[in-house]
């Protein structure tokens, strides 16, 4: 009866190549979690089921008998076959990685000559790489794929062999490694095949979706992610926007746009590259020139940023599509309101806080003048914290970076988000005296004109944006609800709210 039962299956009359496809159930929670810092588990399920089909459909292209082994139960058959295709499938059984894999090849060998197991996330699968596979273990015990990271993602044999799966680890770099010399010490011969890209991290994920080489985390922000990577010899920046500040669906393409306009400055990174259409990365992202030098020193550096502030300042630009700041006090005010909002209306606010930020809000409601006209028009940063800046060995190597929420306004915007304590203190913990911003404004002056009252306005407006962002974000870091999460920003943010850093800053507002 179990002879005519495999007949009726197949098994028997094909006693040729058989595929395993290896795979997880898409699931939240157990998909891809190494990717939750970086995508929605939503998003990172979706990755999975797009490496899944893609890889399929290349095995079925192979036309090599297929069989697919997931890690859930029967009550998962039906996720599966919404996936892939209305078909059975077999379970994975056993207590490790290792074993599991082992069941699987054991279990198929029973009806075949040759069997090869490969899993389903693996990026750059060619269908030439399973007829490889299968050509050499004509030849050898064991036939291997590595993956870059330091393991494979495809193993065939021509028998079960139990030591091959007796391995420390499945979890590091180190796999392949320990894999190589297990079928030495059992003299098993072995053949390397192609490696490919397994699909684990962030940086993997960039790899896959740009071919970029080497990336690495740079750096991110509240709102921004950036990589380094080289491309043609040379080292790049891929900058990647999360979440708009500015609520703009078009975020990195505005970026993109300034970063155009001000590459004649000569202080700002030169752009390359916008990409805005991607197939597995959920965000678009442009590439730029990577640039050398450190932050900017309150005490050291003040005559390099009054340079490049002017050189900004001075650049001339054509038809854009910045916003325009037609009543910056206005608009100012109207986004502080609405970031306090957030705050005051949290039930968890502190009275004594809120009683600051309403007094705050009700002085630059009456600084706030019935028509406005901007004088003298440029492209400004409005985001001018000490990070913002890198600087050389001189101010010509210096620059000014992160133009995500550029406008065109007036210079005297910028100086004072630049000079206010608000800004001085995010990354410093520095308060500049009237002495220093007026040592500062004296340099700039030299290089362009400037309206010393409009300043005094701005600088008042720039410490209630300060402190009602500030606000709003410690709500949100309370609960939770940012994307891009950091101790040291959330420490720093508590700051802005405490009592004595908020009489200080009314000092500003008499």
């Amino acid at each position: 009866m179990n002879v005519l039962r495999d007949l009726i299956r197949g098994k028997i009359s094909e006693m040729k190549n058989k595929i395993i496809f290896f795979t997880r159930v898409p699931k939240i929670g157990t998909t891809k979690t190494r990717l939750y810092d970086f995508v929605s588990p939503e998003t990172a399920v979706e990755i999975q089921k797009k490496l899944m089909i893609k890889n399929y459909d290349v095995l079925k292209c192979s036309k090599e008998k297929l069989v697919v082994y997931h890690d859930g139960q029967s009550s998962d058959n039906e996720i599966m076959k919404n996936i892939l295709e209305d078909r059975e499938f077999s379970y994975q059984v056993g207590a490790t990685l290792g074993d599991k894999m082992y069941n699987a090849i054991e279990a198929e060998l029973q009806y075949s000559d040759k069997v090869i197991l490969l899993g389903s996330d693996i990026f750059n699968l060619q269908e030439n790489m399973i007829h490889i596979a299968f050509e050499k273990l004509d030849d050898y015990d064991v036939v291997i794929n590595p993956s870059v990271d330091g393991g494979y993602f495809l193993i065939g044999m021509k028998k079960a062999i139990k030591e091959v799966f007796n391995l420390p680890s499945y979890g590091d770099n180190t796999v392949l490694e320990n894999l190589l010399a297990v079928c030495k010490e059992h003299e098993l011969s072995y053949y390397l095949g192609e490696s490919g890209l397994d699909i684990d991290t962030k940086e993997d994920l960039l790899s896959a979706e740009t071919d970029y080489e080497n990336i690495e985390l740079l750096g991110a922000g509240e709102y921004n992610i950036n990589f380094t990577f080289y491309e043609a010899g040379l080292k790049k920046v891929l900058r990647i926007n999360m979440k708009s500040q500015m609520n703009l669906e078009n975020q990195i393409e505005y970026e993109y746009e300034t970063l155009q306009l001000l590459k004649d400055s000569g202080v700002t990174p030169k752009p390359y590259d916008l990409i805005t259409e991607t197939n597995l990365l959920p965000y678009k992202y442009l590439t730029m020139k990577f640039l050398k030098g450190r932050s900017l020193n309150y005490k050291t550096d003040m005559h390099i940023a009054a340079y490049l502030l002017s050189k900004v300042h001075n650049t001339e630009y054509g038809k854009n599509n910045l916003i325009n700041a037609t009543n910056p006090f206005q608009l100012m005010f109207d986004e502080c309101k609405q970031m306090a909002g957030e705050y005051l209306a949290w039930d968890k606010a502190d009275e004594k806080v809120s009683s600051y930020i309403n007094r705050f809000l009700e002085k630059c409601l009456t600084l706030i003048p019935e028509k406005y006209s901007i004088a003298n028009p440029c492209i400004i940063n409005t985001e001018l914290n000490s990070g913002n800046f890198l600087i050389g060995e001189g101010k010509e190597d210096s620059y000014v970076i992160d133009w995500e929420k550029a406008l065109i306004g007036e210079c005297e915007q910028d100086l004072a988000h630049f000079l206010a304590p608000t800004t001085t203190f995010w990354k410093t913990d520095i308060i500049l005296s009237e002495t220093e911003i007026n040592e500062f404004l004296e340099t700039y002056g030299n290089y362009r004109n400037f309206d010393r009252k409009r300043f005094e306005r701005y600088l008042i407006f720039n410490c209630l944006r300060g402190v009602t962002w500030c606000s709003m974000a410690f709500r949100q870091y309370s609960e939770n609800d940012k994307m891009l999460m950091d101790d040291t920003t959330f420490k720093k943010i508590a700051s802005y709210i405490e009592l004595e850093f908020l009489e200080k800053v009314s000092a500003y507002f008499k």
